[in-house]
C-alpha cells in the first residue's frame, strides 16, 4: 500500500508542478490585481493559513480511510494524490492575484510537505 501511495504522490507532484507552472505563465499575461505590499502580505496568509488547517483534518481523513476495509484501494490513492496537488492550486492563485512567485514558491512547497506527511503517516 505505501509504495502505491508513494507512486500517486510522485504523480501529484508532477501534476502540481504543472499547475503551478501553467499559473506562472498565466500570470505574465493577467494584470496584477493586488499590488500593496500589506494585499500581498494577507492574501499569502490566509492561503497559508487555509492550506495549513485542512493538513490535519485530511490526514485524520486519509488514515481513517487507510484503516478501513471498506474503503476502495483506488479511492485511497486518488484521494491522497488530489491531497498532494491541492497545495500548488492555493500556491497558483496566489501568483495569479499577486504575481509574487518567490512567495507562491513557498505555498507550493506544501505538496512537498503533504507528499511526506501522507506517506509517513501510517
Amino acid at each position: 500500500m505505501r509504495t502505491s501511495l508513494v507512486v500517486a504522490g510522485l504523480f501529484g507532484l508532477l501534476i502540481a508542478a504543472g499547475i503551478y507552472w501553467g499559473a506562472g505563465a498565466a500570470a505574465a499575461r493577467v494584470p496584477i490585481l493586488i499590488q500593496s505590499s500589506i494585499g500581498v502580505a494577507v492574501a499569502f496568509a490566509i492561503l497559508l493559513l487555509i492550506s495549513l488547517a485542512e493538513l490535519p483534518v485530511m490526514l485524520f481523513g486519509l488514515r481513517q480511510m487507510a484503516r478501513s476495509q471498506a474503503t476502495p484501494r483506488a479511492l485511497l490513492i486518488g484521494t491522497f494524490a488530489v491531497f498532494v496537488i491541492f497545495a500548488s492550486v492555493y500556491a497558483s492563485i496566489f501568483v495569479v492575484l499577486t504575481n509574487e512567485f518567490a512567495w507562491g514558491l513557498v505555498l507550493a512547497a506544501l505538496c512537498v510537505a503533504r507528499f511526506a506527511s501522507g506517506v509517513l503517516v501510517k
